[in-house]
């Protein structure tokens, strides 16, 4: 436990380190860069969640027949899914925007 505990703290100490020696410009471009990176990622993995969602909404519907529960049900998945790729290509978009210098950053 202690052992565990001292490397936590001597990795802390070395990553707030390591931040530290870097200039406040350069700082910002690679912050800027992991998060742009990141939100590239949660960009795909919408993509992805959201065509598996569809696929799984288009089987709900045919297990369920001409029930109109069944129907409501894929129906609402595929809102679901579409609302949420949405919702991850506006974080993207907003942050390319402010990114790029069109929306100014405070």
């Amino acid at each position: 436990m202690v052992g565990r505990v001292a490397n936590i703290l001597i990795a802390t100490g070395a990553a707030l380190t390591s931040v530290g020696v870097t200039a406040p410009e350069d700082k910002r471009t690679e912050m800027l860069a992991a998060f742009d990176a990141v939100l590239s990622g949660m960009a795909y993995a919408g993509a992805g969640l959201c065509l598996f969602a569809i696929v799984w909404a288009g089987f709900v519907l045919m297990a369920e027949g001409t029930e109109s529960e069944g129907q409501g049900r894929a129906r609402n998945a595929v809102f679901m899914a579409v609302v949420g790729l949405v919702l991850v290509l506006l974080a993207k978009g907003i942050a390319t925007a402010i990114n790029s210098g069109i929306i100014p950053s405070l």
